[in-house]
């Protein structure tokens, strides 16, 4: 049985998956299952809380992607590709922030495109920065970082980028009253 359950995490890696993707036919369902194995394997250990509904905002089964599960699915190998070309690096070795900064790009085309319905409190990129820079003029470190609206946690994100987060000592914080 472990080694049935080896060969299966095997299968159930990026690469193994981006590998058989092209030929897939259900590939949407292979996804599913990895989201939860991976939420699974966490039961009884300390980070269970961490994992559980980790994936309950992807939807790989949404007619947004396709309204046959074949058009789905070749947006979903386009997508995994995409993802898997893109060079990294070593994580130890970062000095940017790429999945942040695809965040914020992200969050700025939805608050444009959503109009006041979607974008009223979303705080732009540069603002943020800017607003950062000067609460910390002078400073290479700060006890901690509060944004009392942060709907986007675009002021959170920029104060770590600007300062770095070995410069932020005890942490950052937020709130927000917007329930939607």
């Amino acid at each position: 049985m472990a080694v049935i359950r080896k060969e299966q995490e095997r299968e159930e890696l990026h690469r193994a998956i981006r590998r058989n993707a092209p030929q897939d036919e259900t590939l949407n369902e292979t996804i599913e299952t990895v989201f939860r194995h991976i939420e699974e394997s966490a039961k009884g250990s300390q980070s269970e809380s961490s994992f559980t509904g980790l994936f309950d905002g992807y939807d790989v089964n949404s007619n947004k992607l396709g309204a046959a599960v074949v058009k789905r699915n070749e947006k979903l190998v386009k997508l995994r590709s995409s993802v898997a070309e893109m060079n990294l690096g070593e994580v130890k070795d970062h000095i940017i922030d790429a999945f942040g900064d695809a965040y914020e790009y992200l969050m700025t085309m939805y608050a444009s495109n959503a109009g006041k319905s979607g974008g009223e409190f979303f705080t732009p990129a540069d603002v943020s920065e800017l607003l950062t820079r000067l609460g910390t003029v002078g400073k290479t470190e700060i006890d901690k970082v509060y944004d009392p609206a942060c709907g986007s946690d675009s002021l959170l994100l920029k104060a770590e980028k600007v300062l770095g987060r070995d410069a932020i000592r005890n942490g950052f914080f937020g709130q927000e009253i917007n329930m939607r």
